[in-house]
């Protein structure tokens, strides 16, 4: 069955906001100075980070519209226990990190490459590809932690994740994928990986066959081996385990950078304004009214 209307709805909108930011980005991104990084940058940041929070705000605000949407057109039940502000998701990177803190990480890249014996031009380069992919990461996980935060308010609805094809092996291979409301999906940089509201009964449903997928040459990192022994009848997870359970492992040492971050902001005891995010509170807690409580004595939810 292919996704709700709703769902491709939301991925033209996220597709939408990431193209208008980025092209906001670049031109911004040309008044940065080869010879003077550091300045350049102090100059163009406040717009930046600006842009950058409207299209979150945006794309939170597209979200929390959504879930009750996919939920009318599927036919599932529709109780939420709280109201999401889609506003906790602007200006803050899904970690915790200020938006600013986030951004700025384009020019260290640059300087970075001029290390490496780039010269400014060519570095600049570099930093805007770097910016551009942390701009669109931004907007996608502003859209998808207000997705999930709007579950978390809803007993009984979890997500399954839909991938938008063609999508790298990492995604495909959890195609499909039923994930409680209170699990955190995989993700790397630029993932524009979805979630589909559902409740476990229903998620078969949005099935999706990663083999499918593969033999369809709809996954775009697969090697010429790896092709060749799908083509050949191979299971497309058996191909994947080996670097798969890499990339989990990245995961989960990322997850425990993320909590041990959350746990230096001290978070349970943040003043009004602090970032708190869903993943900060579902890093210490499983259970969803545990989270749901917190979030509302963060602003997340009222």
């Amino acid at each position: 069955m292919p996704p709700p209307q709703a769902t491709a709805d939301l991925y033209s909108t996220l597709q939408r906001y990431e193209l208008l930011l980025v092209t906001a980005g670049r031109r911004l991104w040309r008044r940065m100075a080869p010879d003077n990084f550091d300045g350049s940058w102090a100059q163009i940041a406040p717009q930046m980070v600006a842009f950058t929070s409207g299209a979150q705000l945006a794309a939170a605000q597209a979200a929390t519209t959504y879930v009750p949407a996919v939920l009318d057109e599927t036919g599932q039940p529709d109780l939420p226990e709280a109201r999401v502000r889609p506003q906790a998701f602007a200006g803050v990177a899904s970690d915790g990190r200020s938006l600013a803190g986030l951004l700025e990480g384009s020019v260290v890249a640059s300087k970075r490459a001029v290390v490496r014996g780039l010269d400014g031009g060519d570095a600049l380069a570099l930093g805007q590809k770097w910016l551009e992919q942390a701009m669109q990461t931004a907007v996608a996980d502003a859209m998808r932690d207000a997705t999930q935060a709007e579950l978390l308010a809803r007993p009984e609805v979890g997500y399954v994740r839909m991938v938008n094809p063609p999508c790298c092996s990492r995604c495909a291979v959890l195609a499909g994928k039923w994930y409680r409301s209170n699990d955190i999906m995989p993700r790397h940089p630029g993932c524009d990986c979805l979630l589909i509201p559902s409740t476990e009964n229903m998620a078969g449903t949005f099935r999706i066959d990663p083999s499918a997928l593969a033999r369809r040459g709809l996954i775009n990192d697969l090697s010429a081996n790896q092709r060749k022994r799908i083509a050949d009848g191979a299971d497309l997870p058996k191909v994947l385990n080996e670097s798969r359970d890499r990339w989990r492992e990245r995961m989960a040492a990322d997850r425990r950078a993320a909590k041990a971050a959350s746990k230096r902001q001290q978070w349970a005891g943040a003043e009004p304004g602090q970032a708190a995010t869903v993943h900060d509170f579902m890093a210490h807690l499983t259970n969803r009214v545990d989270v749901l409580n917190k979030m509302r004595a963060a602003g997340i939810a009222e």
